[in-house]
C-alpha cells in the first residue's frame, strides 16, 4: 500500500534531529528525492553540501511501484545507501565535507507525486531538492511523466531547488527573478537564506499584460516596445521597493524587456549564474512576469539550478479584469 517504507541511516544509527534554525538562517530539514541516476545524484550532492553548511538534517528518499515487493524495497534500501556514499564523497574544495553517516534513507512505495509530498510532511523537511535530468530536463525529472513532476512543484508546501548542473562548488551568482508579487519576494528570500555569501542580481522583466491580443489586433512593435519601456519605466520604483526589503540586498537590479520565459534562463546563462531564483502560482499588478507556466518554462530552459517558491498563503495579487494564467 502507499507509503510503505524501508528506512535507514546510511551507517544504521537511530534517527536524530538537530534543533530547528532560527528563522532566516537556512534550512533545518532537507528532502531529496532520486531515481539513483548518476544525473540525479547531482541533486543529493548538493542537498549533502547544503545539508552540511547549515547543519541541517538530510533525508534522501526513492519511491518504488506500490507493487513492489519486500525483497526490492531492501535492495533498492541498499542502492541508495551506497548512491549517498558515492555521491557525498570527495567534497568540492572549499566546501564543507557532507557526512554520509548523518543521511536518512527511505524508500516508499506509490505514485512519485503524493508519497514525496506524503514525506515532506514525515520528514518536517523546509526543502525539497529535486534533480533534473535527461534531454528536456523537467519532463524527466522523477520516475514518471513530466506531468508528475510538474504536478509536484505545482504542490509542493515547501520550496522546489531543482538540480541542474554537478555541485562543484557553493552558488557564486544567483539571478532573483523579480516582480512584486508574494512568490517572488518568497523565492528571493528563500535564495537568499540559502547562499548569503554570493552575489544577487535582482532581475525583472517588464511586460504589458495583454500583448498577444494586441498584435493579434494589429499593435505594431514600435507600439508594443513603447508600451513595455511606459510598463517598465512604472515598474522600477515598485521593483527596487521590492529589492531593498530582501536580505542580503542584490547588488545590482535590471529592468528588461522580453519575454519573461525566455529572458530569464538568457539572462542567467549571460552573468554565468550557478541559480535563478522565481515564484510560482502568482499574479501581480506588473503584469504576467513570473506566472506558474512562466516558472515552468525556466525550469525548462534554464543553463543554472532553479529554486522554485510558491507564495505564502494569501499572498500575491491578480489583475483586476486579467485571465487565469495557462
Amino acid at each position: 500500500m502507499p507509503g510503505t517504507e524501508a528506512d535507514r541511516r546510511v551507517d544504521g544509527r537511530a534517527d536524530a534531529r538537530p534543533d530547528p534554525f532560527p528563522d532566516g538562517s537556512g534550512p533545518r530539514r532537507i528532502l531529496v528525492a532520486t531515481d539513483l541516476s548518476d544525473r540525479a545524484g547531482r541533486a543529493v550532492r548538493r542537498a549533502g553540501l547544503l545539508a552540511a553548511r547549515f547543519d541541517a538534517a538530510l533525508t534522501a528518499l526513492v519511491v518504488v511501484p506500490a507493487r513492489a515487493d519486500a525483497g526490492l524495497v531492501g535492495f533498492v534500501g541498499r542502492r541508495l545507501e551506497e548512491h549517498v556514499r558515492h555521491h557525498l564523497a570527495d567534497p568540492p574544495p572549499g566546501t564543507a565535507p557532507p557526512d554520509p553517516a548523518t543521511v536518512r534513507c527511505a524508500v516508499r512505495r506509490g505514485p512519485t507525486a503524493p508519497i514525496v509530498a506524503e514525506e515532506l510532511v514525515r520528514a518536517d523537511a523546509d526543502l525539497l531538492v529535486l534533480g533534473a535530468h535527461g534531454e528536456h530536463g523537467l519532463a524527466d525529472l522523477l520516475p514518471g511523466t513530466g506531468s508528475t513532476a510538474e504536478n509536484l512543484l505545482r504542490a509542493s508546501p515547501v520550496p522546489v531547488l531543482v538540480v541542474h548542473r554537478p555541485a562543484e562548488a557553493d552558488y557564486r551568482t544567483v539571478v532573483l527573478a523579480l516582480d512584486d508579487g508574494a512568490a517572488s519576494r518568497e523565492a528571493a528570500r528563500r535564495a537568499g537564506e540559502l547562499t548569503p555569501d554570493a552575489s544577487h542580481l535582482a532581475l525583472h522583466v517588464a511586460v504589458v499584460p495583454g500583448e498577444h491580443l494586441m498584435r493579434m489586433r494589429g499593435v505594431d512593435d514600435a507600439e508594443l516596445g513603447r508600451l513595455r519601456h511606459t510598463a517598465g519605466r512604472e515598474a522600477r520604483e515598485r521593483i527596487e521597493a521590492v529589492a531593498d526589503s530582501l536580505r542580503p540586498p542584490p547588488g545590482r537590479v535590471v529592468l528588461t524587456t522580453g519575454r519573461p520565459h525566455e529572458r530569464v534562463p538568457e539572462w542567467a546563462g549571460e552573468h554565468d549564474a550557478e541559480l535563478i531564483a522565481v515564484g510560482t502560482g502568482t499574479r501581480t499588478a506588473l503584469g504576467y512576469t513570473l506566472l506558474g507556466s512562466v516558472a515552468q518554462h525556466v525550469l525548462r530552459r534554464s543553463p543554472a539550478d532553479v529554486l522554485v517558491a510558491r507564495a505564502p498563503q494569501g499572498g500575491g495579487t491578480v489583475p483586476e479584469g486579467e485571465p487565469p494564467d495557462h
